[in-house]
């Protein structure tokens, strides 16, 4: 009969490989559970919206709309629209006498709908600038792709026409190889760096 103070028996190095292996295992098991519930936790609270998350997730931003005077984008992977169907009007806004008549020549010869040149009292300070509304906004890209350097801005027009507004740093029209060689072109239309998308595109 063992008495209660009695010395326990050496483990053997077998068995004590086999205990520290076990407890190495018990508390790896219990700090995965540890960091699993509180992951748990989290996720649950950001879905639910009591916690906002820490980080920039696309699906935590709010996405910001283009609005009037925007940069819009184009329709993803859009390509160019025919141009016979897109109706256009040029407006000069510098002192230099006939750009928007040439310009609107070039257009036409590009097989656009054009309206009536016209000339602005308040002169543009850029180079090129074109606009239209929701309805118009792959029009007026597919105009863009006639004036190198042209900035799209969003209005609040109803319809599908554009307006170009040629400025100060307006140089000159495109030559008719340049042109056919645009409108040979069918890569998709590019997207600007910081253009917004459209509402429900």
């Amino acid at each position: 009969m063992s008495t209660p103070n009695a010395p326990r028996p050496a483990l053997t190095p077998r068995q004590r490989f086999l205990r520290e292996r076990q407890q190495r295992q018990n508390l790896t098991f219990a700090l995965v559970g540890g960091a699993l519930l509180v992951v748990a936790v989290i996720a649950a609270l950001v879905f639910t919206g009591i916690v906002p998350v820490p980080f920039g997730n696309d699906f935590s931003v709010k996405v910001k709309y283009a609005e009037t005077g925007d940069i819009p984008c184009p329709t993803a992977n859009s390509k160019p629209v025919t141009p016979s169907t897109v109706s256009v009007a040029v407006i000069n806004t510098t002192q230099h006498q006939g750009l928007a008549s040439k310009a609107t020549d070039m257009l036409t010869t590009a097989g656009f709908q054009t309206q009536e040149p016209e000339t602005a009292d308040v002169e543009y300070t850029g180079k090129v600038r074109i606009t239209a509304g929701p309805a118009g906004v792959d029009n007026a890209y597919s105009v863009a792709r006639f004036f190198p350097g042209a900035h799209v801005r969003l209005t609040d027009a109803t319809g599908s026409d554009v307006k170009v507004e040629l400025g100060t740093f307006y140089d000159d029209t495109m030559s008719a190889e340049d042109v056919q060689r645009v409108l040979k072109s069918t890569d998709p239309v590019e997207q600007p760096a910081k253009c917004r998308p459209m509402s429900g595109s």
